[in-house]
């Protein structure tokens, strides 16, 4: 079959633009979540703003993955994992691993706890106790099931996360900002801004040998901007948003108000030896780069300083270091000084729209992630179910809700896990992927697509950083976990 042509990409212009992005946007709402709103704050306040340097980095590297990974779907109309497939030992294999990466660190519903957390707060006037267990309960099981039954609506489930995420972004920065201006000084915004020089100090900023938890602080960098293999999440919705050869590919619909559609699990590469495909695709990049760079990576480290200055300039002078969601509610009672009740509106209505929307975003781009990846390795699964990939998505999504529900209610009548713990156990666990995910994203790069499309020497050097730089946070957690011993 001869090569297709590149579908024409959008006008240039600011709102043809604003109109082409989403995979970003719906990335970045889920990636301010806990470790914009709750971890790195705490790393911040516990540990001084020398990391700073680092969230600035997590975000360039996964800026750049998910920009080559889009890449692959916009030139062959399918995600990236299709590309991996293509790697020994087998589709098949690729596909089971890619599943137990991604599911395994997202079972533990941190997310819906600790937003269960900040509306029981709002609801209580005070931070829940251990008297109020089964309120947080209870609400975490509501934010579970709202977030599955959003994904059940619309014509593409990629558009309806698309719809909600735009306004749930807008009102995150909007209720941060908020608390920026009333609580931080100028002081404190030199002295937060200042870690962005902290590799120029003795050990890169990190804290000296004896005081360093490893666990925190690799869980907070692996939540900026986002954890697990996002690229995977990302290449996904730039395919059902229709970009470039991504339009003929089809796309996975909603169970209410969507139809069954055919998701083709072949590649429709376009001919790169034509110029004018060539011209499209270079407008095409255009697009990536601004939905990944500004919406995704850009919007998320925007929101690491704006909560890190909060938290700095509240807490710090009052002397007080807390963990988990405490990070919060310390917040809202020192903004309470200023504005009363309202501090408590402000900083945990923030906080619940943030987890609350990571939740259910983690519920979809997981089971996306597992449909596409058995779709693409197995004919047989195609057939039985009937060319209907919903069949797979819902019975992921379904799977990943009992889970969840199961671990809250264990947790809460055990009382073995609160929310922040949950929530770093996911982060950790998925470093694993996050550090397979450059590796890979270098030899599909240079190895796999087509000359004319491949990086330049700049992208694939931070691709091979990235492998570094996560890597250096496992052997941490692993030396310090297992072996008693501090890098």
């Amino acid at each position: 079959m001869a090569p297709e042509a590149l579908p024409e990409p959008p006008k240039p212009g600011v709102w043809s633009y604003l109109k082409a992005v989403g995979p970003g946007v719906i990335l970045g709402s889920m990636a301010i979540g806990s470790g914009e709103w709750i971890l790195f704050p705490a790393i911040v306040v516990k540990y001084g703003p020398y990391l700073l340097w680092a969230a600035l980095l997590s975000c360039i590297i996964q800026a750049v993955v998910a920009v080559e990974s889009m890449k692959y779907a916009v030139y062959s109309g399918q995600p990236i994992h299709k590309a991996y497939q293509k790697l020994p030992p087998s589709p098949l294999a690729w596909a089971w691993a890619w599943t137990l990466l991604i599911f395994i660190p997202v079972i533990w519903p941190g997310w819906a706890a600790a937003s269960a957390t900040a509306i029981a707060a709002l609801q209580l006037g005070r931070l829940p106790g251990p008297q109020d267990a089964y309120l947080v309960l209870a609400w975490g099981i509501v934010a579970l099931t709202v977030g599955l039954l959003v994904i059940h609506f619309g014509e593409k489930i990629q558009r309806t996360l698309e719809l909600v995420s735009w306004p749930i972004l807008v009102l995150l920065v909007a209720t941060i900002i908020i608390g920026v201006v009333i609580a931080a000084s100028p002081q404190a915004w030199l002295e937060v801004l200042s870690g962005f020089g902290g590799f120029l100090k003795p050990r890169l900023g990190f804290p000296s040998q004896g005081e360093i938890n490893w666990y925190m602080i690799a869980a907070a960098i692996a939540y900026i901007p986002a954890g697990f293999g996002f690229n995977l999440f990302i290449s996904s919705y730039a395919r059902d948003k229709g970009w470039g050869m991504g339009s003929k590919a089809g796309y996975i619909s909603g169970l209410v108000g969507g139809n069954k559609v055919e998701l083709r699990a072949d590649e429709i590469p376009f001919d790169v030896n034509n110029q004018e495909n060539l011209r499209r695709w270079r407008e095409w990049l255009k697009i990536m780069r601004l939905d990944s760079y500004v919406f995704f990576s850009g919007i998320t480290m925007v929101t690491v300083i704006l909560t890190s200055v909060m938290a700095y300039a509240l807490l710090v002078p009052r002397g007080l270091a807390p963990t988990g969601f405490q990070v919060a509610a310390a917040q809202a009672e020192a903004l309470s000084a200023v504005l009363g009740w309202a501090a408590w509106v402000i900083v945990l209505l923030g906080g619940f729209w943030a987890l609350f929307d990571t939740q259910w975003g983690i519920m979809d781009s997981v089971a996306r992630t597992v449909t596409d990846n058995f779709w693409f390795a197995s004919e047989w699964v195609r057939r039985m179910t009937g060319g209907d990939p919903r069949k797979i998505y819902y019975a992921v999504v379904y799977a990943i809700y009992a889970l969840s529900v199961i671990i809250l209610v264990i947790s809460t009548v055990y009382k073995l896990a609160e929310p922040y713990h949950l929530s770093a156990t996911g982060a950790v666990l998925g470093l694993l992927a996050l550090t397979l995910a450059p590796i890979l994203q270098l030899v599909v790069s240079n190895r796999i697509l087509p000359k004319p499309l491949r990086p330049g020497i700049v992208t694939n050097i931070i691709l091979a950083v990235g492998v570094v730089f996560y890597g250096f946070f496992i052997a941490a957690v692993i030396l310090q976990m297992f072996f008693k011993t501090t890098l």
